[in-house]
């Protein structure tokens, strides 16, 4: 791999996505469907025509990101393309008058297409069936899970190496399908392997079921006392505030995640999640299944400040969750950095 791509790769790609275009390059995955910066949308381009991968524009996310399909060969990307068609076709009847009462072969029919296209993506039958039986799957599912074991500190890396929603928290064939595509990394690179490592042990704060999560390197406060213009203690005073206790804060560096969403302001409220904002230095205090206070730490901007009650309306009742606003964690099998690291991680009110 040339030191140009290779770098490109770390520092403008998020790691998930990252992870399945090695998955894909190395023909362990056949398709993945990733967010793009607009700014590498020319390279990432022609890194796809150099090494033969087909790859076409699903749809523009925001004015940050589009979302790029990316197949390992032309058979693959016609068959998606197909199923795109049907799915449209089948929409656009399920919404006129020819379907619209409940109809069992209606949903046979659609939990058909969802188990084929699980199968096209290379995801675990438990997986795809459960996603199938039950409705589009979260992971919120499995964050309750690790929350009722107490393994929400101690979750396996190969966890987050994954793009689908794990029927659970301990599924095996999730987790083989995520050291599959790490040993896919390291055979195309030992450095990228440790990059990617390194990101995915970060503490992960976790706002809602559809995977959305941003990325947390703790700083120490003493040391940036100096740069900050917002202080702990003011900071701490605000937050109880604006939630219940017990209250987690944390000073932290959230490095520029998945994709972004252009934040409306809803005074007091800002409940866009992960928006622009949210990017540089910042204070995150959140009170664990309730909601979360964000601030620019050197700018005391508002970044974030949500409630459930708030929330709820705009997304529905069906992803209030107690997995909710709160912290993950990652281990491997030597975690050392990782523990050294968030040893004095937050700090509770």
């Amino acid at each position: 791999m040339d030191e140009p791509d290779l770098f490109q790769f770390l520092t403008k790609l998020n790691t998930g996505d990252l992870v399945w275009l090695v998955a894909v390059l190395m023909r362990e995955k056949p398709i993945a469907t990733l967010v793009v910066p607009f700014e590498v949308g020319e390279w990432f381009r022609a890194f796809c025509e150099k090494r033969h991968l087909v790859r076409f524009e699903d749809k523009s996310l925001d004015p940050h990101h589009t979302r790029v399909v990316v197949c390992r060969d032309k058979e693959t990307a016609e068959l998606y393309r197909k199923l795109g068609e049907i799915r449209s076709l089948f929409d656009d009847i399920r919404h006129s008058s020819i379907i619209s009462h409940p109809n069992e072969a209606r949903d046979e029919f659609i939990a058909s297409l969802t188990r084929f296209e699980g199968r096209m993506y290379g995801y675990p039958e438990c997986c795809i069936e459960l996603h199938a039986e039950s409705g589009p799957s979260s992971r919120a599912r499995a964050y309750e899970e690790l929350l009722e074991s107490g393994k929400d500190r101690s979750i396996p890396i190969e966890f987050w190496a994954v793009a689908h929603a794990p029927c659970s928290s301990t599924c095996d064939e999730t987790l083989a399908l995520g050291r599959k595509y790490f040993d896919a990394v390291a055979e195309l690179s030992e450095a990228l392997r440790c990059h990617i490592e390194a990101r995915l042990l970060l503490p992960r704060f976790y706002q809602t079921g559809g995977g959305r999560f941003i990325e947390l390197q703790s700083l120490d406060y003493d040391r940036c006392r100096g740069d900050v213009a917002v202080s702990m203690e003011q900071f701490e005073k605000d937050a109880v505030e604006k939630l219940p206790k017990p209250i987690s804060t944390v000073l932290c560096e959230v490095p520029h995640p998945r994709a972004l969403v252009c934040a409306q302001e809803d005074a007091p409220y800002k409940t866009s999640f992960p928006n622009p904002d949210m990017v540089g230095t910042m204070w995150l205090a959140y009170s664990p299944g309730f909601g979360a206070y964000m601030v620019n730490a050197k700018t005391g901007q508002l970044a974030l400040y949500i409630i459930n009650d708030k929330w709820i309306e705009k997304v529905g009742e069906e992803w209030r969750s107690k997995s909710n606003f709160r912290v993950y964690r990652s281990v491997t099998g030597s975690s050392h950095e990782w523990k050294k690291d968030v040893i004095g991680f937050e700090k509770t009110l």
